[in-house]
């Protein structure tokens, strides 16, 4: 199938992203089909919109399709993101993925990629001394690459976020020995985190914060995709209380049943859920060089949705499966071109009958956050099994 796939947030979808999607097409000469978390994304939080509504403004803005990253890959590390990911985009036939970097070096960004896969005795070594010296994992394995490489200005490379991403990217295509074909693409903002903008662009952090502070931001995103309907702040308080309850009413071993609960953490979490009545007191609480801000939101996060070390284990290594959300119906055919033992496409409710037992351990994930979502914000329509892909 030659599409350039494009795995995305969308959170929510802007200017640059509609750039990227046109540079992908530009420079690729192929339609673009996105793999998008779906309501709750990497950072542990959920998405400040549905994932039909991220979807279709992509869909809008020139994507032939959008398809949705299970969220035992969306909420997981950078590793099992891009592994997941890549994962799906290989078995659905995509020819290029593009992404956007801070660096468009692609030759470094492979190196540090070829570093990583080859695992070597030194650089196994440099980053387990890392570890045991209290640091944080990313931070242990910026310095062992930066330790086993010679690239001049590499920790200014290996700083940047997307420049991160990217080099997991690649090297989960090692890994999964995908024939894809990366694609780099400057940013146009000036950076993940930057609360400045860079004419009509702005980072997606500084313009959730402009929606939730209800500040105007039309001007970094596309007409059709302003957020009318948003995870607000006050959905965002119940939302922590829920997890605030769930956590207090499990006992420690069920708790290290879930994903990335390790070292004793249970017994810490535990105890801060019950001394500390707000999620934010808890998450400052439990932080700490090892676990920085961002694991910890994942890890009180989890036991809500159900993400455990288990399902994780087995949705590594197992067919993958995944929704299509949007699609334009001009290309509606290119779903019965991809193979089927590959991969299982969620269409319409009836694909649901078809999946195996691991398949649906990790849609039925997906299912309860999008039941938890919707019901938060009071909007049943957007149910799953009620709204069905969107054919534009």
């Amino acid at each position: 199938m030659n599409f350039c796939g494009i795995i995305s947030e969308f959170n929510p979808f802007h200017n640059g992203h509609e750039y990227i999607i046109r540079e992908a097409k530009k420079q690729t000469g192929l339609n673009v089909v996105c793999l998008m978390s779906g309501n709750f994304v990497q950072r542990g939080k959920p998405a400040i919109q549905n994932k039909y509504i991220r979807a279709k403004n992509a869909v809008n803005a020139g994507a032939t399709a959008v398809l949705e990253l299970p969220t035992i890959f969306a909420c997981s590390n950078a590793e099992n993101f891009a592994y997941g990911a890549i994962k799906i985009l290989s078995a659905i036939g995509v020819t290029h993925i593009a992404f956007g970097v801070e660096n468009t070096s692609l030759e470094i960004l492979k190196q540090v990629a070829e570093l990583k896969f080859k695992n070597s005795v030194e650089f196994k070594n440099a980053f387990k001394n890392e570890i045991q010296n209290g640091i944080n994992f990313n931070t242990a394995l910026k310095r062992a690459i930066a330790k086993n490489i010679n690239v001049e200005n590499i920790e200014d490379v290996l700083n940047k976020p997307n420049n991160i991403l990217a080099i997991e990217y690649l090297t989960a295509i090692l890994k999964t020995k995908s024939k894809l074909i990366p694609v780099a693409i400057k940013r146009c903002d000036n950076g993940y985190y930057s609360e400045k903008q860079s004419g009509k662009f702005l980072s997606a952090s500084a313009i959730r914060n402009k929606i939730l502070n209800g500040e105007s931001y039309s001007e970094f995103v596309p007409k059709n995709a302003i957020c009318t309907e948003i995870f607000s702040k006050n959905h965002q308080k119940m939302l922590n209380l829920l997890q605030i309850l769930n956590i207090r009413k499990l006992n420690e071993s069920e708790l290290n049943n879930f994903y990335d609960y390790s070292e004793g953490i249970e017994f810490r979490i535990k105890k801060i859920s019950e001394c500390y009545n707000t999620l934010p007191e808890m998450v400052n609480e439990i932080s700490s060089p090892r676990y920085r801000l961002a694991r910890v939101n994942k890890l009180l996060l989890y036991p809500l949705l159900g993400i455990t070390k288990n399902i994780t284990e087995k949705a590594y290594t197992s067919k993958p499966v995944c929704k299509v959300l949007a699609i334009k119906k001009e290309h509606k055919n290119i779903l019965s071109e991809i193979s089927k033992n590959s991969i299982n496409l969620i269409v319409s409710n009836k694909d649901y009958l078809s999946l195996d037992e691991v398949q649906k351990l990790v849609i039925d994930i997906d299912l309860n956050a999008s039941l938890l979502f919707n019901t938060i914000t009071e909007n049943y329509n957007y149910s799953d099994k009620k709204q069905g892909t969107i054919f534009l």
